[in-house]
């Protein structure tokens, strides 16, 4: 059987290259503005020895959410490339029943397995992804780079999507960077308050908006 290395380099690293991603290792990445990233991870989970059985997961990677969640290392952090672990939002990617793992298991997670080997063609399995990568994940992911289309998304999240900020921190992290001092207060007036760390969250984007202010040169 195949490997899932080689069957990403044959039948989705074409696709995501002609799409404007980069890959490396099991994810494919596409860069927005402001050091944004749309990213698209492939998670093996092993299951039966002979099959490949993975998940797909999308997310969207915004700098100042990534700065936030790395606040402690972030001189360090913001050189790595950027992973589903500091996503705004993320979602997965569902398999169509003919390259489901076991497609009368409507549980969750299990209906979010891909797989190939056994009954699965590996080819058919390459095409479907590949047919739904390009006709509504990618389209999707470049369409939420919009900072301003991700924020409506956090306020009116779609059936499947995870959010990781409540809509008042959520604004503030897409607008940090880019919104004079002033009405990044009236941002911060906004942010909801029922959290541990607001207070520090606060401070941080203060922090935060006056480097990004420095480094451009306002």
């Amino acid at each position: 059987m195949i490997s899932q290395k080689s069957w990403l380099r044959r039948h989705i690293t074409p696709v995501a290259k002609a799409e404007g991603m980069s890959k490396k290792d099991n994810v494919l990445r596409l860069a927005g503005d402001r050091g944004d990233c749309a990213v698209l991870e492939f998670e093996p989970h092993p299951m039966d020895p002979s099959t490949e059985v993975f998940f797909v997961k999308a997310a969207i990677v915004p700098t100042p959410e990534r700065a936030w969640v790395h606040r402690e290392g972030w001189e360090v952090a913001q050189h790595r490339p950027p992973t589903s672990a500091a996503a705004m939002v993320s979602w997965y990617v569902l398999p169509p029943a003919s390259v489901a793992y076991d497609p009368d298991d409507t549980s969750t997670p299990a209906r979010r397995y891909w797989a190939y080997g056994g009954r699965i063609d590996p080819e058919e399995c390459g095409r479907q992804l590949a047919g739904e990568l390009t006709r509504d994940t990618i389209p999707r992911m470049r369409l939420l780079l919009d900072r301003d289309r991700l924020l409506d998304e956090v306020r009116a999240k779609s059936p499947g999507v995870r959010v990781g900020r409540p809509p008042g921190w959520a604004d503030v992290l897409l607008n940090v960077d880019r919104v004079s001092p002033a009405d990044l207060e009236r941002l911060l007036e906004r942010v909801e308050r029922d959290y541990p760390v607001a207070d520090e969250f606060t401070a941080w984007a203060r922090r935060f908006a006056a480097t990004s202010r420095t480094a451009a040169g306002r």
